[in-house]
């Protein structure tokens, strides 16, 4: 077999892509990588993760050796994306632009207001771009939300951030936690709010 007429490899060892089948894979390097990896994304985009020095040969290689899992896994992912029932959020360039206003103009105001309502503070708060998820509270009481919580019902968004705000009194999901939240709730609905937004998916177009 020739890797070179099977796969196009283009651009620098670090960062690079590999194509098969019309699969395109990117293949990036990292320091703490120990092995090749292969990851597929929500909606079917594909990394390979290497080891620092990792030839192309051996990352087209291993593409090869596992590429009859990867169609499979990519297909499988592609269905469970356009399931019915599950909320997706194409995170295009014009509505990432779009939701980063609306929330820059609601959210501060708004997580201001749940906080003074439930006697609890925080340090500062950021939006970002963020799909993997929709906020986070560090230890100093920085919260960090998502534009993407503006495509969510408002009963959602206010969800996400009494969430990062019980996090200012437990930084862990303990019982405590999870306690602390419901309590803030209106209809004491957690469980109920947490599958609901695991109808809920951002992908890339």
């Amino acid at each position: 077999m020739h890797l070179q007429k099977s796969v196009t490899m283009t651009a620098s060892l670090k960062r690079y892509c590999l194509t098969h089948e019309g699969l395109i894979i990117s293949v990036k390097e990292f320091r703490t990588s120990r092995c090749m990896r292969l990851i597929v994304h929500s909606g079917g985009s594909v990394t390979l993760t290497c080891p620092p020095r990792t030839t192309k040969m051996s990352a087209a290689q291993y593409l090869l050796k596992n590429f009859d899992w990867l169609r499979r896994t990519v297909e499988r992912q592609k269905v469970k994306v356009e399931m019915p029932g599950v909320n997706t959020i194409v995170a295009t360039p014009e509505l990432t632009k779009a939701l980063r206003s609306k929330a820059a103009a609601y959210v501060p105001g708004r997580l201001k207001h749940l906080a003074a309502l439930n006697g609890l503070g925080y340090k500062s708060v950021k939006i970002t771009a963020t799909r993997s998820k929709w906020g986070s509270c560090s230890s100093l009481g920085q919260i960090c939300v998502s534009c993407y919580v503006m495509a969510l019902p408002v009963e959602l968004v206010d969800f996400v951030l009494l969430h990062e705000l019980a996090h200012t009194r437990h930084m862990n999901h303990s019982k405590k936690f999870h306690d602390a939240l419901d309590a803030m709730l209106p209809a004491h609905n957690e469980r109920q709010l947490n599958k609901i937004m695991k109808t809920y998916n951002i992908v890339k177009p």
